[in-house]
Order: structure tokens, then C-alpha cells, then sequence
């Protein structure tokens, strides 16, 4: 007697969806894992954007700052510029129109034997708020450079001078300011997911102008 081969066992109903779901779930892990690495590289390159920008910009300052006010005796013909009238040339170091949000100042900042106007200034009501510069040599009949300011972050969270007189007690009269600090924090482009928060990355300095 021939017996009759056994037909192909199909796979059922509920095993194609328990397979299915496994497939699925793997595929999500996979793919979360994915999703993670790039957003842990976009936040470590944010980082590192900010550190960079943060350096960047207080050594501007800093190197600006240190320059300004009078140069020492020896550098100038002071009889020569009371009967110019060139007194401009002459630099008066901090301003005193300086305040929290913009500092204002006189100096040789880039050794050419003539001053120089330089202001950095915050804008914006709320974060992130825009921090430029303005500089240039200031004319023979004492005006100030004309063009244009030029950005160096708008990614500020917050940025504010502070002034301190001769024994070292903080003052609002900028004018006679023997130091200045600089706060500075920046803040991250985009914020974290899913909590919303941008890094902030912060630093102050304090400098001593060149001859205030």
C-alpha cells in the first residue's frame, strides 16, 4: 500500500505576528541606538562649538582690554599734541558711558601709534541675545570709527561687565575702573531632547587695562 506524501505544515496565523513583532522590536532598538549616537554627536559637537566661541571671544577682550588708556610718557610729544589740538590721540582708557551691557574704550589696540575706539555691546530682550564688537582708529578731528558692527555670537545666554576700583570694590563709574570682569555664557543652538533646556557654557575673567 502507497501512503500519500504529508502536506507542508504553513506557518500560522499567530507565529507570522510573533515573528513579525520580534522584527519589529529589534529594528526599534537598532534604530533608537542609531538615533542616540547622532544625538549625542550633535551635542558634543554643539559643545564643542561653544568652548571654541567662548575662548575665542574672551581672548579678543582680554588682549583689547589690556591695551587700553594712556600709553606711558615716553610714548608721545605732549606739548606737540596741546598745539595740534590732536589731544584725541591721547587715550582716556574706559569710557564712561560704559555699563553691564556695553564697554566702551580708548587705546594703541593694535600698536600702530595711533588710538583706537573699541565697544562691545549686548542686545536683545531675551535669550539668546547678539554680542558685537565696533572698532577702528579714531579720526584726526575725533570721531569715532564708522563702520559697521561686527558679530561675534548670537548664541549669548547672558554677558555682563563689571568695574572695580583701585581697591578692588565694584563701582559704577566706569571711568575710574582700575579691572573689569567679564561674565560670559553661551548657549547651545538647539536645545536637549526631550527636555527643551539649552547647555549653557560659562566663564569670567578679570583684567587690569594697560594704564587706567
Amino acid at each position: 500500500m502507497t501512503r500519500k506524501p504529508a502536506k507542508a505544515r504553513g506557518f500560522s496565523l499567530i507565529e507570522l505576528i510573533l515573528v513579525l513583532g520580534l522584527v519589529s522590536a529589534i529594528l526599534g532598538a537598532a534604530l533608537s541606538t542609531l538615533l542616540e549616537g547622532d544625538r549625542v554627536s550633535i551635542l558634543g559637537r554643539q559643545e564643542s562649538e561653544m568652548s571654541q566661541q567662548l575662548r575665542d571671544i574672551l581672548t579678543l577682550m582680554v588682549k583689547e582690554l589690556r591695551r587700553a588708556g594712556l600709553p606711558p610718557p615716553n610714548a608721545y610729544d605732549g606739548h606737540y599734541l596741546r598745539s595740534s589740538g590732536r589731544l584725541n590721540l591721547v587715550s582716556s582708557g574706559i569710557l564712561a558711558d560704559s555699563h553691564a551691557g556695553r564697554l566702551m574704550f580708548t587705546g594703541d589696540i593694535n600698536t600702530d601709534n595711533r588710538v583706537d575706539y573699541v565697544e562691545y555691546s549686548v542686545s536683545g530682550e531675551t535669550a539668546p541675545l547678539t554680542l558685537t564688537r565696533r572698532a577702528g582708529p579714531i579720526g584726526d578731528a575725533g570721531s569715532l570709527p564708522g563702520a559697521p558692527a561686527q558679530t561675534l555670537s548670537r548664541s549669548v545666554e547672558s554677558c555682563r561687565f563689571l568695574y572695580f576700583d583701585a581697591s578692588g570694590e565694584a563701582t559704577s563709574r566706569a571711568a575710574e575702573a582700575a579691572s573689569v570682569r567679564i561674565d560670559l555664557t553661551l548657549r547651545s543652538r538647539a536645545p536637549d531632547l526631550p527636555s527643551g533646556h539649552h547647555r549653557t557654557l560659562s566663564q569670567s575673567v578679570r583684567v587690569k587695562p594697560y594704564n587706567p
